[in-house]
């Protein structure tokens, strides 16, 4: 293993956390995992919108090998389109209220994880030097306390969720091409 000493750059505002660089760090940091967790939600949304859509359709007819097939091409270009079109979070949200076995309240967080997103890059960088209050370290610290790690936890807690339901969805779709004979994926 080589023990070179990797020098790091990181680039920050100056007029965040103005007083002490630990916690701007560590509020650049967080925020970069939201956004991250809050893409991987996006992502898993695509997904289960796809899945879900694709199960009940083929429970819709007869299950052949060339209906399956054509289901699920038409569910992969759809998925395709949702990045080519820049589906964004919130047409996400409203795309998956096709799954009705997702509760009213599920949505509301949808949509609040989506507003905080907007909020972050567009109010707090857009018009940080606006924003006094964000070159207080104390006020930066209390934030990341009170608002973007609950938020970061609440969009995983949520992105695991969707996950489950994806396997469910997968599980079915995977006992339908075993069904017709077509090959997958494991």
């Amino acid at each position: 293993m080589d023990n070179k000493k990797i020098e790091l750059v990181i680039q920050t505002n100056d007029d965040i956390s103005a007083d002490n660089q630990d916690i701007k760090i560590a509020f650049y940091s967080n925020i970069g995992f939201f956004i991250e967790v809050a893409q991987m939600l996006e992502y898993n949304i695509r997904k289960l919108i796809c899945y879900h859509k694709s199960v009940i359709e083929i429970e819709e007819g007869e299950i052949t090998k060339k209906r399956v097939e054509a289901i699920c091409e038409k569910y992969n270009k759809y998925y395709l389109k949702t990045y080519k079109d820049k589906y964004t979070l919130g047409k996400l949200n409203k795309e998956l209220e096709c799954v009705k076995s997702i509760k009213k309240e599920t949505f509301d967080i949808f949509n609040e994880i989506n507003d905080y997103r907007i909020l972050i890059v567009h109010k707090i960088f857009q018009n940080n030097i606006a924003i006094d209050r964000f070159r207080d370290s104390k006020y930066v610290n209390d934030y990341m306390k009170q608002r973007l790690l609950p938020m970061i936890n609440k969009t995983n807690a949520i992105n695991n969720m969707i996950i489950n339901i994806i396997n469910a969805y997968k599980e079915d779709l995977h006992a339908y091409k075993d069904d017709v004979g077509i090959p997958y994926e494991k």
